[in-house]
């Protein structure tokens, strides 16, 4: 049984959950700066430096939290732990306490301003949208244009029910 209106497709919200491995999806969103570098390196356990790094790189992109994404490629890993000075597989370590997961969600929404999806943010995308769909009225489209809207705001994307619902309002 469908729950409300679902626009996409399973393989549809695959693809916008998966993770690039091109060079320039790893070079914009997943290359830290020193600064990034600093405040990751304040992690004393290798599994919880990683996990930590892995949790703001796929807010960056693709956007939703880490517990959201269900796999994440090994070449992104390793692109990942060559910067930090980890091996790829403490990060099956990581996920062991759920405090800590969310303290560190807690904490890179502090430090680098993401904001949590509220009625405030889903009342902006549905007016961004909404102008949008005078154009292009397609729901996929709507629905990348809404991924994009929200992380450029570095607003964490929420679930796909929610997109679905902002997308085919703002078609309708």
């Amino acid at each position: 049984m469908a729950r409300g209106r679902e626009l996409l497709t399973p393989d549809q919200r695959l693809a916008l959950m998966q993770i690039p491995e091109d060079e320039w999806v790893l070079g914009i969103y997943y290359t830290f700066s020193k600064q990034d570098l600093e405040i990751i390196n304040k992690r004393r356990k290798e599994e919880n430096r990683l996990g930590f790094t892995v949790q703001l790189a796929v807010l960056r992109y693709p956007g939703w939290p880490y517990t959201h994404i269900k796999s994440i490629p090994d070449s992104v890993i390793h692109y990942i732990t060559k910067q930090i000075g980890a091996s790829p597989s403490s990060l099956s370590l990581y996920p062991q306490r759920e405090n800590t997961l969310w303290d560190h969600l807690k904490e890179i929404r502090s430090e680098y301003d993401f904001v949590t999806f509220t009625l405030k943010e889903y009342r902006m995308t549905f007016k961004y949208l909404h102008q949008l769909a005078l154009e292009n009225g397609d729901a996929v489209h709507l629905l990348h244009e809404c991924n994009d809207f929200l992380r450029k705001n570095k607003i964490i994307l929420p679930a796909f029910t929610t997109l679905e619902s902002v997308g085919g309002k703002s078609n309708g």
